[in-house]
């Protein structure tokens, strides 16, 4: 098994504002820390003024020959056009109010620099394929990964590994919860509901350009409909474009996609796992429904809420 070459990144945004979900530059560094012990080549994008942070982590560890760091001078600039349409988008108040009142708060439904770092992932895999002539399978893994312990993965020298796994010749998505493909996207979005995890990603180098384009072509079609919203949905929405290119891994918790195919030596405390409590979103339409006089289509959603209140997941 060849190992899995790893692009990261992390650009300041002003979360540390964001009341609930305050992170900023030391957190984020922080994170990163927690799993920079892992053996394989890493590519990492950021702000010039942590470069030299992001080298110091990995030397610690042994490990500088195998990164390379990247100063982005102005994220911006990458994509002009693209960042411009989606703060138009996002600064329509119908837009905001599309979504259900107590999703509101969520970044995905306001704050564009949000939604515009996230989409950049795509980009940024793929110019490290064609930048470093990337042969092999490449992961996206992002820079605060296991959020330093507290998703559930608490031993930070488990890390200390080089990833393999032999992955098919195919897009590798990584979905807590199982696709509805009869679902539109206007409802998901409207939910913030999510399927596949932004956090990993895998694919062979070459198949990255095909993703990319993907998933700028399903911003674009979700921006020329007046919605806007982070990487989870545009891979969903990637992935439904041409669903030949991919594989979908059905897990149960945000680390599986490292975890259980090739890192499975990691210990996890159960007790840190993130209980989903979207749960309520499904009691919450299952009674708009049966008002609407939807009678089976409200059993389904009040048997989903069940289900998910039980088990936790």
């Amino acid at each position: 098994m060849d190992e899995i070459t790893i692009v990261t990144a992390y650009f300041n945004i002003g979360r540390e504002k964001w009341k609930g979900y305050e992170r900023g530059d030391n957190k984020y560094v922080n994170y990163f820390d927690f799993w920079a012990k892992i053996k394989n080549n890493i590519i990492v994008y950021t702000d010039k003024n942590l470069v030299n942070k992001v080298y110091e982590i990995r030397e610690k560890y042994g490990l500088k020959e195998k990164t390379k760091v990247i100063a982005i001078n102005n994220l911006y600039d990458i994509d002009v056009l693209l960042y411009n349409r989606m703060k138009e988008v996002m600064e329509n108040e119908i837009s905001l109010n599309f979504h259900f009142h107590k999703e509101i708060k969520r970044p995905e439904a306001w704050n564009v620099e949000y939604n515009y770092v996230t989409f950049l992932k795509y980009y940024f895999v793929n110019k490290a394929v064609i930048d470093f002539n990337l042969n092999g399978l490449v992961s996206w893994l992002d820079f605060g990964f296991n959020h330093g312990g507290d998703l559930g993965l608490t031993d930070t020298n488990d890390f200390n590994f080089c990833w393999q796994y032999n992955f098919s010749k195919k897009i590798h998505l990584f979905a807590v919860k199982k696709i509805e493909e009869k679902r539109p996207i206007f409802d998901i979005i409207r939910n913030l509901d999510t399927y596949i995890m932004g956090g990993i990603m895998v694919a062979p180098s070459y198949m990255w350009g095909d993703f990319y384009n993907l998933a700028r072509q399903s911003i674009i079609s979700l921006l020329d409909c007046g919605f806007c919203d982070d990487d989870q949905t545009i891979a969903l929405m990637a992935y439904y474009k041409n669903p030949d290119l991919f594989e979908i891994h059905n897990v149960e918790f945000w680390f599986d996609g490292i975890k259980n195919f090739g890192g499975e030596h990691f210990k996890f405390d159960k007790k840190k796992r993130i209980v989903n409590k979207r749960y309520k979103d499904y009691k919450y339409r299952a009674r708009i429904l049966l008002g609407d006089g939807h009678y089976k289509l409200a059993w389904k959603y009040y048997i989903k809420y069940i289900k998910i209140k039980i088990k936790g997941f």
